[in-house]
């Protein structure tokens, strides 16, 4: 398979696999963003409902207090000894007077109570006319709080009439002795049906808001022991309901006195709300804010507008404050993670894929090389056998230099096999030597008859330069052997063209190690050259051909025999080829 073909199908699979890592990615980070942002919602609901609950915890002691209230507090003052039913008796001399306990107005929520009398006339106990007003001043009020009392009650006034409470309030009167409940004019099925997601919690807190209202009208019972035990009671108070009039909101009820109706409440001070509803959210809804609620509980803008159970109010939460996860999520970290891995194996196969092709192609060249260096004795060896052999060579000389030639050619043919065979052993790792003990001195005398013969041939003069002291190594001889004639073999071929035809064998003993080197006197070695010259299948065929003998698999067979046995084998760049085998001492 051509290499551009396998690159293109590495390449498309990389970008297959990394289109579906990338949409996996995708699709579950989404995921973990919709379920962050679920929790989120979670979270800032419940701080919505809690503000809810905290917020109607602060208004509720209010709008109790107003609804739990006898009637006959609406008076500056009453009579001590006025049965219940009497309170709005005309007061006679020597009858001894009570102050109402609203005659000072202290709930900064409440700017004014006030009351309607049947003929619309509006009164408050804060504003006592006539007798009522210098008793009050005498012990109770100063002339500059009835005049603000005056001020807010105007204001009540221009704002409503005793018919449009009239209109507003619930229909129903109530005995005074059944428990009197406080009642929302909105707070009703329909509109808790159409805002279902606040349903249970509006029914829950209202539940409990009237619960609290029936234990303070128990405990008013006391209150009614005054009653007439003869007569008919003809008193009935109307529940306590909060209702908007423009702008302004007001807590009221009808009170029935026999065939007279009065109109009770209070205006309260919608900005003193605002300001305590946004300091008790500050903390889970500091961005709140707050609306009237329509009486009408067919307009529900959205779901997400909750409404007050004590006041009729609607709360817009605004950006609630959640907090936010730190650091990278597990999620994350294992796309991180899977991402890496997915790098690292593409890298790797990427890297493999190279380094395959490059040792095919090495391979495909080696073999050529083979065959043009095979081919090349092979054709000598036909030649001069056949002249040999047809009886054509007759001279003795010519007989004996064809015969030189064909043993010159043996030698070249066995030493090219001997490598090739040698680096299949590594390859296959079959081949793991015999490792022992022997003199410096040993290896010399082994190589040196082989290395003169080689150097002889070549025309080539070698030098051998024995070691000053004298030491044993850890070595295989054969493959010591073997690497010194490929030196010194290399050497031959390709500095025969030196005017200083010798080639040096010597070495030098170290502490620890021997170093063996052999040097020539010829064009020597490049550096760029250098950083190849050990790989494997350098060399092709066309490269065989236009250089000296050989297939480049000499300095790759002979540097890996000697690390196999513990050493190494380096090239010293220089004049000339100088290279070193390193050899451990024993």
């Amino acid at each position: 398979m051509k290499t551009w073909l396998l690159w293109t199908v590495f390449g498309v699979g990389l970008l297959l696999t990394g289109g579906l890592m990338g949409y996996v990615s995708v699709s579950l980070l989404d995921l973990e963003e919709a379920q962050a942002a679920a929790t989120r919602n979670t979270i800032a609901e419940e701080n919505v409902r809690l503000a809810l609950w905290q917020m109607d915890g602060e208004l509720a002691p209010l709008v109790l207090d107003e609804a739990s209230r006898p009637y006959f507090q609406y008076a500056p003052f009453f009579p001590a000894e006025g049965a219940y039913t009497r309170m709005f008796n005309d007061v006679h001399e020597g009858d001894v007077l009570l102050p109402s306990p609203l005659i000072r107005n202290e709930v900064p929520e409440i700017e004014v109570h006030f009351q309607f009398e049947p003929d619309g006339t509006l009164t408050s106990p804060q504003v006592p006319q006539g007798d009522f007003r210098t008793l009050a001043e005498v012990r109770y009020l100063t002339p500059a709080q009835i005049d603000d009392a005056a001020r807010a009650l105007d204001k009540v006034r221009k704002t409503v009439t005793r018919e449009q409470l009239i209109r507003n309030l619930p229909e129903r009167k109530l005995d005074v002795r059944e428990t009197i409940l406080p009642e929302m004019v909105y707070a009703n099925e329909s509109w808790a049906a159409q805002n279902g997601q606040n349903k249970a919690e509006y029914q829950t807190r209202s539940d409990s808001y009237k619960q609290q209202a029936v234990k303070r009208a128990i405990e008013q019972k006391a209150n009614y022991q005054q009653l007439d035990e003869g007569g008919p009671v003809n008193v009935r108070e109307g529940p306590m309901s909060a209702l908007w009039v423009g702008d302004a909101l007001v807590l009221a009820r009808r009170i029935s006195l026999g065939d007279t109706e009065y109109v009770q409440g209070c205006l309260l001070d919608w900005k003193q709300i605002e300001s305590d509803l946004h300091a008790t959210g500050a903390e889970t809804v500091p961005n709140a804010t707050f609306r009237r609620a329509p009486s009408d509980s067919t307009k529900i803008e959205s779901a997400s507008v909750h409404r007050l159970a004590a006041l009729p109010v609607e709360v817009l939460p605004g950006d609630v404050p959640v907090p936010i996860q730190q650091g990278r999520s597990p999620l994350r970290l294992t796309m991180y993670i899977a991402w890496a891995c997915l790098a690292l194996v593409a890298l790797s196969l990427a890297f493999v894929l190279q380094r395959t092709l490059g040792l095919a192609q090495r391979r495909a060249e080696f073999v050529s090389a083979v065959s043009h260096e095979l081919r090349t004795p092979l054709t000598t060896f036909r030649m001069y056998t056949e002249m040999l052999t047809s009886g054509r060579v007759r001279d003795d000389d010519t007989r004996t230099e064809y015969l030189n030639t064909l043993h010159s050619e043996a030698l070249r043919l066995g030493h090219l096999v001997e490598n090739v065979l040698a680096y299949a052993r590594l390859e296959n790792s079959s081949a793991a030597g015999r490792i022992e003990t022997l003199a410096l001195s040993r290896l010399f005398e082994r190589a040196t008859e082989r290395l003169k013969l080689r150097t002889e041939q070549a025309g080539m003069q070698l030098t051998i330069e024995p070691c000053d002291v004298q030491a044993d190594v850890r070595a295989d001889p054969g493959a010591v052997e073997q690497i010194v004639f490929n030196l010194v073999d290399n050497a031959c071929k390709y500095a025969v063209s030196a005017e200083d035809k010798r080639i040096h064998v010597g070495c030098v003993v170290g502490e620890k190690s021997v170093s063996i080197s052999v040097r020539d006197h010829g064009p020597g070695i490049n550096k760029e050259e250098g950083t190849r010259l050990f790989k494997p299948f350098r060399k092709s065929a066309q490269a065989a051909a236009n250089s000296a003998p050989g297939v480049g698999l000499g300095l790759t067979l002979s540097r890996r025999l000697a690390r196999a046995m513990g050493g190494n084998l380096t090239l010293e760049i220089g004049r000339g080829a100088n290279f070193v085998l390193t050899l451990p001492r024993a």
